[in-house]
């Protein structure tokens, strides 16, 4: 017996269903049974509408995020680069080694990737990689010893300034992608 046939047969033992004052609108007499009973036919077919609704609303919304985006995101080359100290000359100019391993060949022109340098706990420092960047793109197998220095400052000054080290300092060397400004290599030395 449901909860709704027992408040039936309270109000029908008590005399509330022939209540005088049970009367609809029309005038005629209400009957609880009608009024509270269980009737489900209507549930289904508005679940179904509403569900319709949901899926139009989010294929729509699938579709048009992908015509609209603006479409692949541009990443940086990906490539394995070893960088090793290679030596410390007698002005104390640091040299390292670097070895293409693995992956996109990388473009050392200044305009394309920037290469930084903290020696220490100093201040981070740009790069010229002057021997690499006189060639082409440096690809896999290609080795290099470069010396680091501070890019040239004139049209007569084509080497640039040398970055001091001293024996025992460790420098961190950043390659960095400039068109998405991510880090293609990031090596701890130690001279």
């Amino acid at each position: 017996m449901t909860i709704v046939n027992i408040i039936f047969q309270v109000l029908k033992v008590s005399g509330g269903l022939s209540c005088p004052n049970t009367f609809n609108q029309e005038g005629e007499h209400m009957d609880f049974k009608k009024l509270f009973r269980k009737d489900d036919k209507a549930v289904s077919p508005v679940i179904g509408v509403i569900l319709m609704v949901a899926i139009t609303v989010i294929l729509a919304a699938a579709i048009g995020s992908s015509v609209f985006s603006k479409g692949a995101v541009e990443s940086a080359p990906q490539a394995n680069l070893e960088i090793k100290s290679s030596r410390l000359d007698t002005n104390n100019t640091a040299c390292v080694k670097i070895e293409h391993l693995g992956g996109d060949p990388i473009n050392f022109d200044r305009s394309i990737t920037k290469v930084m340098t903290t020696v220490g706990t100093g201040n981070s420092t740009e790069v010229y990689f002057g021997a690499i960047t006189t060639s082409a793109d440096f690809e896999v197998g290609d080795v290099q010893i470069v010396e680091l220095r501070m890019p040239p400052t004139s049209g007569t000054d084509n080497t640039g300034t040398a970055i001091t080290v001293n024996s025992g300092d460790s420098v961190n060397i950043k390659v960095i992608d400039i068109a998405t400004s991510q880090l293609i290599c990031d090596k701890n030395l130690r001279f």
